[in-house]
């Protein structure tokens, strides 16, 4: 028997959900939830900035909408942080697929919103 092996048994005798014990040492499960905090914290924050600028310039239209997406996207992937670590963490545990394809179209999706609305904004100023 493996520690790791020995450690969940021994998880699961005392009482604890095996899914919600770190599972490894390295706790890359956590380095990756931060890692996306990062990211919609940035997102949104960038967004709501360009927004800002977009507004003080007198612009609005395609490039306000274009930010403002951006910054919606960031919100949600904000929102979806800790439930989308909890599923990972059970998914890992119980050795299922990963699926976290709306996560990553989401941030694909805000940071194409931000890079369009600051290609209309440059080309409009």
């Amino acid at each position: 028997m493996t520690d790791t092996e020995a450690d969940t048994k021994a998880d699961t005798e005392a009482g604890v959900d095996p899914t919600l014990v770190s599972w490894d040492p390295g706790l890359p499960n956590e380095r990756t939830r931060l890692a996306w905090v990062r990211t919609a914290v940035a997102l949104c924050s960038l967004s709501l900035v360009a927004t800002g600028v977009t507004v003080r310039h007198g612009m609005g239209g395609v490039a306000l909408a274009a930010f403002s997406f951006g910054a919606l996207c960031g919100t949600a992937l904000l929102a979806r942080v800790g439930a989308r670590f909890l599923r990972l963490q059970r998914a890992l545990h119980l050795g299922h697929p990963l699926n976290f394809m709306t996560d990553v179209l989401l941030a694909w999706w805000g940071v194409l919103a931000v890079v369009a609305g600051a290609a209309i904004f440059v080309l409009s100023v």
